[in-house]
Order: C-alpha cells, then structure tokens, then sequence
C-alpha cells in the first residue's frame, strides 16, 4: 500500500536532518544514491537510485529512476517507474521505496540516524542487493544547507540540501544472468525545494569527487547564469564551502533520441580546498536517464595520478536553450 510521513514547510531554513528526510508536500525532491563497485574478478559497475516526488506543471507524481551500468562493456541497464496519488510509495525515517521495485531500508549507525542503509534494485535484466555504512556524518552543503538554483534574483528557486558522502558497499549484482559479488563506494544526497526545475536556468552540472584519501568535493555548476556553488568534506567529516572554482568543457556529445548536448571531459579549478586542478575523464560515455545525463569519471591530479572517481550528472537546460518536461510523463 505504501505510507508517506510528511513534516511542514519546504524545508529552508532546515531544521534536523531527520526533519528534512520527510516528505515536503509543495516541493520538488529527491532521494538519491550513486555509486562504483567491482566484483572478485575486477569487473567494474556503476549504480543510480532515485525516488524523486516531482512537481511539473501543475501536477505531482512519484518516479522511480535506477540503473547499472557495466564499465567494461559500456552497456547501460535503466529502469524508470510512475506513480501519481503516492500509489505504492513509502518514505519515512525507515525507508523510501517504491513497491516491490525498489526500496532502501535505513537503521541507525554511530555517525547517523540513517547510517546503515539496506538498498535494493529489481528491474528485468539487473537486480542489485547492497549493504551501505556511512563512514562519516551527514553535511550540509553550500550555504549551510541551502543551495541557490542559479537564479539569483528569485527567492523561491532554492533547494535544502545534505548528503552522505562517504558510505562503503558491499553486496550481490545479478546482470543478465550472472552472479557478481561486489564491493565499492557509494554517496547519498537528499534535496528538494519549491524550485521549478522546467526553468532551464535553474538546470546544473553537478560533479560528486570521490577521493582515495576518503574525502570529498560536491560542485553544483549553472553554465546558462554563471552560478555555482559547494563543499570540501575533509576525511575527519568537517567541511568548508567551496564557491570560487571554474569548470572548463573539454568536449560535447549529442544525446541522438532528443538532440540535447552536453559537455564531455572537463578541467576543474579551484582557488582553495584540494589540489588546484583536477582533469575529469570519462570512464565510459553518459546516458540520459528521464531527467539527467549520467556518468563516471576518472580524477586526475596536476602530476598526472588517478586519485579518485567522479559520479557527473548533467541537466539539459544546462547547455540547450529549451528542454521538453512532458519527457517525464512517457
């Protein structure tokens, strides 16, 4: 049947970070993990889960977007499910799933409420079980917790927004057949808001480095007005906003079912934090999932090493000047 738990308001300014796990009834959001894994032979995969309550206009729904990709191969397995009246949803401080298609089960940890997650994915040619621990505490990004959606001039195109950045994983990929058993890292983020995401303005690029070292940087880019925004989680789990960077597009590609173009392969800059520069490459080309363009990358250092990975996700609006929002009702 499902059960939604609501709390009041949008949840800026935020409250707890259990307030803000509940559901805002007038908000776009979105539970959302990512991650790397490979098996016992070094097969590498790359994982998305998203349970997203969306607001486009006028009308409020649930969808289900997952998927796995196999990084040797290059092949892409995605699913996508929707649900209007809450149909088949749950989400409280224990769970967020849709039916039986996929769900994350969340008990406490000695860093977070939400700590020990339990994920699982079905779809017709993939399923996924994962046991994932956070490492270290929740933060808060950006501007203690909230996030300008590249529109400065409008008080309503903000999100709340934290993650989990640093989780391990471990657990059973089945993959058209087969059986691996893997292990890797996964990221997990939590945002919504009153924000109209059909304003191609307010559409990003957003790049979640995960360093060997067991630190972070989340980079939230708005290439149409210039906005950006983000944060450095040191491996102790403090943090330090980061908004004084420049990304560089070192190439394009074109999305061939809706003619949408995104940057491919970037150069990041930054005046503090980590190292300055950082060269963001592709491990394997971007899929278009519903709503964003997808990949992993790999993160180079100024001396040439490879020092972590990078989950890139990247909106339409972002480089095409119209976006099409009834894609999501297909």
């Amino acid at each position: 049947m499902g059960s939604i738990v609501y709390t009041e308001g949008t949840g800026i300014p935020h409250r707890s970070f259990e307030d803000a796990f509940l559901t805002h009834k007038q908000c776009s959001e979105w539970w959302y993990a990512t991650g790397y894994l490979a098996d016992e032979a070094g097969n590498r995969f790359s994982f998305q889960y998203t349970l997203a309550q969306i607001r486009i206009l006028g009308i409020q729904f649930h969808m289900l977007l997952t998927a796995v990709t196999d990084l040797q191969t290059g092949r892409h397995y995605y699913a996508q499910h929707q649900s209007f009246f809450g149909k088949g949803i749950t989400s409280n401080l224990q769970e967020t799933s849709f039916g039986n298609l996929a769900s994350i089960r969340y008990t406490p940890n000695t860093v977070s409420t939400f700590g020990d997650m339990e994920l699982s994915m079905h779809a017709t040619e993939y399923d996924l079980q994962l046991s994932m621990q956070a490492k270290k505490p929740p933060v808060w990004h950006c501007a203690d917790g909230t996030l300008q959606m590249g529109v400065l001039d409008d008080p309503n195109q903000i999100t709340y927004y934290y993650s989990l950045t640093n989780l391990s994983a471990n657990g059973v990929l089945h993959l058209d057949g087969k059986e691996h058993r893997v292990s890797g890292k996964a990221w997990f983020d939590r945002q919504g808001g009153p924000c109209r995401l059909t304003n191609p303005l307010t559409n990003w690029e957003w790049f979640s480095f995960r360093f060997f070292d067991e630190e972070e940087i989340m980079l939230f880019s708005f290439p149409r007005t210039g906005y950006r925004d983000g944060t450095y989680i040191r491996s102790d789990g403090s943090r330090q906003r980061l908004n004084e960077y420049e990304i560089e597009p070192l190439g394009y590609v074109t999305d061939t079912a809706t003619g949408y173009r995104f940057s491919n392969g970037w150069r990041v800059t930054m005046t503090s934090g980590k190292a300055k520069e950082y060269l963001v490459q592709p491990v394997s080309e971007g899929q278009l999932n519903l709503f964003f363009f997808e990949l992993l990358a790999d993160v180079i250092d100024p001396g040439g090493n490879h020092v972590g990975y990078c989950v890139v996700e990247l909106l339409p609006g972002a480089r095409n000047k119209r976006i099409k929002p009834w894609l999501a009702l297909k």
